[in-house]
């Protein structure tokens, strides 16, 4: 199937709206979702866009430019004119040599009655993690916690959110320590940017990650996104614009969210090998990309970080 592998880190650093289009619902323009879990997502091809979009225009040596062409990428014509970007994304002539999965989340952020907020998880996101992980060919040396009942959890044992329960927007469960929930905080923490600026949030991940049941997992993660509501202002009277009815809601995945995804890398490659294809995925490392609408508005920012897995199967 594949040669190499690298799962890509997604840390939200601003609110991020990875939109599913209009619907019926409360909220006008919610979020991808999965349609059996409602667990949030981005969907690959929104993740590839993204990473294919990132080098134009970039010069090389800067940012994230694979290529001398990327500077002036694309030609007049909109034409894409960098061979590296076709051989690996694709292009007209042929498919390209990567797969992107979609983005499961792995830590919401949650607010909290102590410690101003925390990370919750559940047994079936770490199921989902934890083979995918093994798919790559990554080890993990943890058991997946699981809360007795919905109105329990599992807590970090140096853990700042709890004496004896934990209050979990308004949700009161009773907690246990254990020691497999530092070592899923501690392995997650490790896959967060190296730089300075992340430690205070590394050492808080590894502190105050909570894993609750699946079920208060999937209400939390539907019911405590952002939702803003948004107008359109008349430039001429400086009110509402009526012409477009008026109001409207957008829904975001909050600051601080932790997702993952996968980019699998075939031996079926045009000019490149696997292992210089991964070569120069790792320009993207580290680096803040957009993804999701609002960008004018401040929104869809995220820090990622790529780890290269192990021998695939």
């Amino acid at each position: 199937m594949f040669e190499k592998a690298l799962v890509m880190y997604i840390y939200a650093e601003t609110p991020i709206h990875p939109g599913s289009g209009t619907t019926l619902g409360a909220v006008d323009l919610p979020i991808q979702r999965e349609r059996h879990t409602e667990f949030p997502i981005i969907q690959g091809s929104s993740l590839k866009g993204v990473l294919r979009n990132a080098p134009k225009g970039a010069k090389k040596g800067r940012g994230i430019a694979l290529s001398d062409e990327c500077e002036n990428c694309p030609d007049e014509k909109g034409n894409e004119i960098c061979d590296i970007c076709r051989w690996i994304f694709g292009g007209p002539e042929g498919i390209g040599g990567i797969s992107v999965t979609d983005a499961r989340i792995l830590a919401f952020p949650v607010r909290t009655l102590k410690g101003v907020f925390g990370w919750i998880t559940c047994p079936l996101v770490l199921d989902r993690y934890k083979r995918d992980l093994g798919l790559v060919g990554i080890e993990v040396d943890w058991k997946i916690p699981k809360p007795s009942g919905d109105e329990e959890a599992e807590v970090c044992k140096n853990s700042n959110l709890t004496e004896n329960y934990v209050y979990i927007e308004d949700l009161q469960l009773k907690c246990d320590e254990n020691e497999n929930v530092d070592k899923i905080a501690e392995q997650i923490a490790r896959n967060l940017p190296e730089d300075e600026a992340y430690e205070e949030i590394k050492e808080k991940l590894k502190r105050d990650l909570v894993i609750v049941s699946d079920n208060v997992f999937r209400d939390l993660v539907s019911l405590t996104t952002e939702v803003v509501t948004r107008i359109k202002i008349d430039p001429k009277t400086g009110t509402v614009d009526k012409k477009v009815g008026g109001l409207w809601s957008e829904e975001y995945l909050p600051t601080d969210t932790i997702m993952y995804s996968l980019i699998l890398i075939p031996s079926r490659l045009n000019n490149l090998k696997p292992e210089e294809i991964a070569e120069e995925f790792k320009k993207y490392d580290e680096k803040i990309l957009h993804m999701g609408g609002d960008e004018t508005v401040g929104k869809g920012f995220a820090m990622i970080k790529l780890i290269e897995g192990g021998e695939a199967d």
